[in-house]
């Protein structure tokens, strides 16, 4: 492989997305620090390592089933894919070699942290399902993404399987807690993946996608979001009022939410359907998805230096 395809089989995994997962993982980790439990930065790396392998499993796998449909989609910096295999098509089996050989690699490091730190193997359970919801999203026969269940995968990935990870290294369990706090990101989770939809409609429809978007209209999306959004934010008020994380005070966290509520609100109030207007929109979305993520994990890592 020369130094240009080198340069493109990196860009294919698509690395700066990884935040998407890695916030999320340490958001829950260091809510259950905050709650009382104990680990190793050793544990939480090994731990996020296994996850890891899994997302950029999925960055390589998704271009490589997306190929065919992406040849209709413009690239973006939220959407699109890498737009690799569109002009490469020769690193299409390289590609695919990545994706297997790195959900191989999370397994093996899933197990690894199993024997070290002799956790219940259901921890094992989160880098399988996260490998499989991952292949399954663009792969057949399920093709979630093709089948109308991309938004849910992407909730559960990202609202459930990244924070559950995290919570569960420090933890060694999950319990009503956690729940509690997936919800929120649940919500989040659908947030992002409509946003990323909505610039991709047109060519989404002419490769085969069935997202929410192709079969709503973006109109219906920016409605979406901002319900997701309001939703979000009342239930982390609602968190911060009663206590629900108790010693830990949701007040910030709620007013944090203000963030991605505002964007999406600023969204919903400018809603247009042309692909050129909306994606500034979506831009924001998911530019506020990220600041709420990062601001939440620096008040849970100054609450934890404070305790």
């Amino acid at each position: 492989m020369d130094t240009r395809a080198l340069r493109e089989f990196i860009r294919l995994g698509r690395f700066p997305f990884l935040l998407s997962g890695f916030l999320p993982f340490t958001a829950g980790a260091l809510l259950a620090l905050l709650l009382g439990a104990r680990f190793t930065p050793a544990q939480f790396l090994l731990g996020y390592a296994a996850m890891a392998a899994a997302h950029l499993s999925v960055h390589y796998s998704n271009d490589y089933f997306d190929a065919d449909a992406d040849r209709f989609v413009e690239t973006t910096a939220i959407s699109g894919g890498s737009g690799v295999l569109a002009t490469n098509p020769g690193l299409k089996p390289a590609a695919l070699f990545a994706a297997v050989a790195l959900m191989a690699v999370s397994l093996l490091i899933g197990y690894a942290f199993l024997t070290v730190y002799a956790y219940p193997a259901i921890f094992l359970a989160f880098g399988i399902a996260g490998n499989l919801l991952g292949w399954f999203y663009s792969a057949p026969p399920l093709a979630f993404a093709y089948h109308k269940l991309g938004e849910v995968t992407n909730m559960i990935t990202f609202g459930l399987l990244m924070p559950g990870a995290g919570y569960f290294v420090a933890t060694g369990t999950l319990d009503l807690t956690f729940f509690a706090f997936a919800l929120p990101l649940c919500l989040y989770g659908l947030v992002f993946i409509v946003s990323v939809e909505i610039p991709d409609m047109e060519g989404d429809i002419a490769g085969g996608k069935r997202t929410l978007v192709v079969r709503k209209g973006r109109i219906y999306g920016f409605y979406l979001i901002t319900l997701a959004a309001s939703l979000a934010t009342a239930t982390l008020l609602l968190f911060a009022l009663i206590g629900t994380f108790a010693p830990v005070d949701f007040r910030l966290v709620a007013l944090i939410s203000v963030i991605p509520l505002g964007l999406a609100l600023w969204g919903f109030s400018n809603r247009c359907a042309e692909r050129a207007c909306a994606l500034r929109y979506a831009t924001a979305n998911i530019m506020g998805y990220f600041v709420f993520q990062s601001l939440v994990v620096l008040y849970f890592v100054l609450a934890a230096t404070q305790a």
